[in-house]
């Protein structure tokens, strides 16, 4: 928001911005983190769908995103701390920078532990998993720019809640279909 004065002293108007300029430096850094999530949601579900022999080339373009990840967060963080004034709280950046990497680095240690468990095939089911991850991913980078929208942030609280407490119902169904059945066959998949 910019505000004008309308008689100054001195002959010309000036104007002054009351919310800082670091704004669109953070929200850019923010949406950058949210588009690295889906795509690693998308190179996650990529490497769930192949085999064992094209997995490693997919875990190491995921691992690469991983990384951009970091240097996003890094990124963040250094502006944070070299911001006078930020618009908002310097925790609550710090801790949603870390957060969001956090989610990367999940993404990354899943396909990192495919591969070296070299498994031919994945349980049908951590594609209804995958599916809810992707979705929480999109939710994520549209709340990103409306983080100043209370109403906004609230729906998306709400959804990602619900959708968590399904990720959660369909692991324990996947975790159940995997200890229900002969032993040898669960190192199968």
């Amino acid at each position: 928001m910019t505000v004008q004065c309308v008689q100054p002293i001195w002959g010309a108007a000036v104007g002054f911005r009351l919310t800082p300029r670091t704004d669109d430096l953070f929200a850019e850094l923010f949406l950058v983190s949210g588009r690295l999530l889906i795509d690693g949601a998308r190179l996650l579900t990529e490497v769930l769908a192949t085999d064992a022999e094209s997995r490693p080339r997919l875990v190491a373009q995921l691992r690469e995103l991983e990384h951009r990840a970091d240097e996003t967060t890094h990124a963040i963080v250094a502006r944070v701390n070299e911001a006078f004034v930020t618009p908002h709280d310097r925790d609550d950046l710090h801790t949603l920078a870390a957060r969001l990497d956090d989610c990367m680095d999940h993404m990354d240690r899943a396909a990192d532990l495919l591969d070296v468990y070299g498994l031919d095939r994945v349980p049908d089911r951590t594609a209804a998993q995958m599916e809810v991850i992707a979705r929480m991913a999109q939710l994520t980078l549209g709340v990103l720019p409306a983080l100043r929208d209370s109403l906004r942030v609230r729906e998306y609280v709400v959804e990602i809640n619900r959708l968590e407490n399904l990720a959660e119902r369909e692991h324990r169904r996947l975790r159940g279909q995997l200890l229900s059945g002969d032993g040898a066959q669960v190192m199968q998949i």
